[in-house]
């Protein structure tokens, strides 16, 4: 399996981006919700030096702004909610 594209999404609500949990992946086996924290990718190296921004596990092809509130059925076609959920909590918006 390959990751061919990577959509991550922003709600900007009030002035202050925020990343949603998700993000919407094709892949060769098809489309599909990831998991997303942005800067994750470093919880795992020691040096800076060792991220490599065209690899593909942590490429990013395109970000859109859209309510946090929508993320379940935008990730899912728009029926029904098929992801897992908020991965964090959220204190008011």
């Amino acid at each position: 399996m390959s990751i061919q594209k990577r959509t991550v999404f922003y709600d900007n609500t009030g002035g202050i981006a925020r990343f949603w949990d998700w993000a919407l992946v094709t892949t060769t086996l098809g489309t599909m919700a990831e998991p997303f924290q942005p800067n994750a990718r470093y919880a795992a190296q020691t040096e800076f030096g060792q991220f490599d921004p065209t690899d593909m596990i942590a490429r990013i092809d395109d970000i859109q702004i859209s309510s946090v509130d929508t993320q379940l059925q935008t990730l899912s076609g728009g029926v029904h909610a098929l992801n897992g959920g908020a991965l964090n909590p959220r204190d008011g918006r």
